[in-house]
């Protein structure tokens, strides 16, 4: 089995174990496996990539700040319209880190919230990516909320 299927067999079956164990062997790998199956029209399979960004930032984040660093920066490029790409799947990989590690990667949530608002496509993932935040840590959301608020209800 080749590393791609084995981060879609760590997906698919919610192999944390496995996933960490290849990300300890190739985080770079990991990212871009995780990366292309974040965009599978298999939605259950994209919130699983949102879902072991924040199991990989628990575990990593502390000893690799910057990998997870660069994830939230090419997560919100993949926001921006000039990408190419539309990373609707983003908010809520990037609210994942963010409410893992906050100390260390709290600064991205208000411009992820930001870049989400302008967007329609992201609003869904964009309020699951708030609730994660907000279950963190209110303060993650504080700024925008009057705008969520207006968006989403209270």
């Amino acid at each position: 089995m080749n590393k791609k299927q084995e981060i879609y067999r760590c997906l698919k079956e919610n192999d944390h174990d496995a996933l960490l164990d290849l990300f300890d062997r190739d985080p770079n790998t990991v990212r871009r496996g995780l990366t292309r199956a974040s965009y599978d029209k298999d939605e259950y399979i994209a919130r699983q990539v949102a879902a072991f960004f924040g199991f990989l930032a628990q575990k990593r984040a502390s000893s690799q700040p910057e990998y997870f660093r660069e994830t939230i920066r090419r997560r919100l490029w993949g926001m921006n319209d000039e990408s190419g790409n539309m990373d609707w799947v983003a908010p809520e990989i990037i609210a994942n880190i963010v409410a893992a590690e906050p100390d260390l990667f709290g600064e991205f949530a208000p411009i992820m919230i930001e870049a989400a608002l302008k967007e329609p496509i992201f609003f869904p993932s964009l309020l699951k990516a708030v609730n994660t935040l907000a279950s963190k840590d209110k303060k993650l959301i504080e700024y925008h909320l009057p705008r969520l608020e207006r968006l989403f209800g209270s």
